[in-house]
């Protein structure tokens, strides 16, 4: 159920489509790489219950490889993730731990 309607359609896709290029054509399997706005991103995604709906327009073959590598992200223990953190991303996952704790 959609509890806040979206006025710009345009940016919603743009979002979509970042999302979907974060765990298909722009993978970074080591968190220490991934772009910091982007780690932001897939773990509010995630924490919003929204992620999952980002990769339904997908075909069969990329919906797995996502929905494999998002869970692969999202199984990562933010506590250990933040101490081998930089300080940028540190933040990030003090937030994800707190979403999930």
């Amino acid at each position: 159920m959609t509890t806040h309607p979206v006025t710009n359609d345009t940016l919603k896709q743009r979002l979509i489509k970042k999302l979907q290029d974060a765990f298909l054509d722009k993978w970074v399997k080591d968190t220490q790489r991934m772009d910091r706005r982007l780690l932001a991103l897939v773990l509010l995604a995630h924490s919003s219950d929204v992620l999952e709906n980002a990769f339904v327009p997908l075909l069969d073959e990329q919906y797995e490889l996502a929905t494999g590598r998002s869970r692969e992200l999202l199984e990562l223990n933010p506590d250990v993730e933040c101490t081998k953190a930089n300080p940028a991303t540190e933040m990030i996952w003090a937030v994800m731990a707190a979403f999930t704790k």
